[in-house]
């Protein structure tokens, strides 16, 4: 028996050029529930993806010096999609599609004064969109708060660097978290 293209669905097919059918009911029967366990297993999915899609968040603390300072990720708040990866201390996409990802960093370690933190989402070592920021200035210690969406596929590592134009030579704590969550899948 033939299948469909897409979704191999089997379907009853006739004789040409005979005018008399020759599949029988059981063909139906086979299309039928082919094509109920189809639409079932999409509307499954679709569920799935609406009331939990895939999400994660991680936290992180450094000590060091330097301006330009990459952050990694190595503890686990929550993760319900296999996202966070704590040997590669970020976050590995599972399944191409688009996320909303975000976090914090807290900088401290200066006088009370504003050096400008910024945050850079990398994606693979690489960094593939504007950094975030400046941070907001409180007491001895700067906040900043970042989101954005991304295209990303399976296999892929997101983690973060930031900057500042503080001294160098300072050694600051970070206290930094990273969050993402599956918007949409590749269909």
């Amino acid at each position: 028996m033939d299948v469909t293209d897409c979704l191999e669905l089997p379907y009853p097919e006739c004789n040409p050029p005979l005018t008399k059918d020759a599949s029988d009911i059981a063909q139906f029967r086979d299309l039928a529930e082919a094509t109920d366990a189809a639409v079932q297993a999409y509307d499954d999915r679709l569920t799935d993806t609406l009331t939990s899609p895939p999400a994660a968040a991680m936290t992180g603390a450094t000590n060091i010096a330097g301006q330009l300072v990459n952050q990694f990720y190595s503890v686990v708040e929550f993760d319900t999609g296999g996202l966070a990866d704590t040997t590669s201390q970020g976050l590995r996409i599972q399944e191409d599609g688009w996320y909303l990802y975000g976090g914090s960093v807290r900088l401290s370690g200066f006088a009370p004064t504003n050096t400008n933190l910024r945050v850079e989402p990398i994606l693979n070592d690489n960094d593939f969109t504007s950094r975030q920021g400046p941070a907001h200035a409180y007491a001895a210690s700067e906040d900043i708060c970042w989101s954005d969406t991304g295209f990303f596929r399976a296999g892929d590592l997101i983690y973060t660097r930031t900057l500042h134009t503080g001294n160098p030579a300072t050694v600051c704590t970070y206290n930094h978290r990273i969050w993402i969550v599956q918007v949409l899948t590749n269909v």
